[in-house]
């Protein structure tokens, strides 16, 4: 607790003598007055958001269920991780994020100038991958992935374990971070979660690190639990991920670990991935096209992802530029013009372009193995 002196101005921000303000509450530590104010603040935040009339975030919220592995077992976990995500990543159709608008109503209303100023700060949230390296009851010191940046993060945080895999949205307060709602602790997973955010990274469509975790906040939430699940079993722990555990389901309890497989399910195979070669095969199937034709493009796609583990944000154009890219190949009949796919697929002719020329330079030698097999 810092001393000030009586007739010094109250460190609180106020321009007023430390007697006039903040002494008169009993000898408070300022500190905490600010602490107790913004703990008021992120509780109030989280109901700005969740009771927010967003057509956009509800439709997302359903999307983004439906794409959940483990987290969809428990709606409680999901939801706050949803709403806390999506309040503070996402734009509405006027390109401001919905914390951006809490922000700007509230502020005016804080007393407090210390207070008010973090509030600000706020809008300069951090979301962060990387591995807990040190902690006490109520302090995380966290090595970020990629950037490698130490972030010291203040939450009551009880007993965990060290080496963990950390992934949050983080509030700034100061030079420490507040993390917001939910967040999530994977013990023993932290070097293959670690290894799966950079390869992702590297291999994607994002220029910085902060673009692609706003982007795949939900679906990395949801592979930790897939991985913590996994090496749970395998080892037999029953230590428990912080802010709640999600079990993987029952019938997925005898699957093995091999070719990219845990638990049953296919950690290399994201979403995304899944979206796009659906699309391909609904596609392919509407128009009537020869099944083993269609199976052959289908087997590309899914080998291009496997080796490649591209981060995507729209899964169609891919889908789209195998249909495209079956023109280059004499032996099979599917042909299908640009524009077609495009008004399909709702993506614009030059992605689709794009694309099928990359996939189709680096994967010729395994359309013709697959064909000849």
């Amino acid at each position: 607790m810092s001393t000030v002196g009586r007739n010094e101005p109250c460190p609180c921000g106020s321009g007023k003598k430390y007697k006039k303000c903040c002494e008169k509450a009993n000898g408070v530590n300022i500190d905490s007055m600010v602490n107790q104010e913004l703990e008021v603040l992120q509780a109030q935040l989280y109901d700005f958001i969740a009771t927010a009339q967003d057509p956009m975030m509800e439709e997302a919220y359903h999307e983004y269920l439906k794409k959940m592995d483990l987290m969809k077992a428990d709606p409680d976990i999901y939801e706050m991780a949803f709403v806390s995500w999506y309040g503070a990543t996402q734009k509405d159709e006027e390109g401001v994020r919905l914390i951006d608008r809490f922000i700007d109503k509230t502020v005016g209303t804080v007393t407090r100038p210390q207070t008010a100023a973090i509030l600000e700060s706020w809008k300069e949230l951090r979301v962060t991958a990387g591995t807990v390296e040190k902690m006490d009851d109520t302090t995380l010191h966290v090595e970020e992935v990629i950037t490698g940046d130490k972030l010291v993060v203040k939450e009551r945080f009880g007993k965990l374990e060290e080496n963990s895999f950390f992934l949050a949205l983080l509030l700034p307060n100061g030079e420490e971070y507040l993390p917001f709602a939910q967040y999530f602790i994977y013990p023993s997973i932290e070097k293959a979660a670690m290894e799966l955010v950079k390869i992702r990274f590297e291999q994607g469509e994002f220029e910085n690190l902060q673009d692609y975790l706003a982007d795949q906040y939900m679906m990395l939430a949801d592979v930790g639990f897939v991985l913590y699940n996994a090496e749970k079993k395998k080892s037999g722990k029953k230590s428990a991920v912080a802010e709640g555990e999600i079990e993987a389901p029952e019938e997925q309890e005898e699957s093995s670990e091999q070719d990219g497989t845990i638990e049953g399910v296919e950690i290399w195979k994201t979403p995304e991935y899944a979206e796009a070669l659906t699309a391909l095969q609904t596609f392919l199937s509407e128009k009537g096209e020869d099944k083993a034709e269609s199976a052959l493009l289908v087997a590309v796609l899914e080998k291009y992802f496997y080796s490649e583990r591209p981060t995507i944000r729209n899964p169609k154009i891919y889908s789209g530029a195998l249909v495209d890219m079956a023109k280059n190949i004499d032996e099979i009949s599917i042909r299908h013009v640009q524009k077609e796919l495009a008004e399909y697929f709702d993506v614009s002719a030059n992605s689709i372009s794009r694309r099928s020329k990359q996939i189709w330079e680096s994967y010729q030698d395994t359309v013709y193995e697959l064909l000849n097999n």
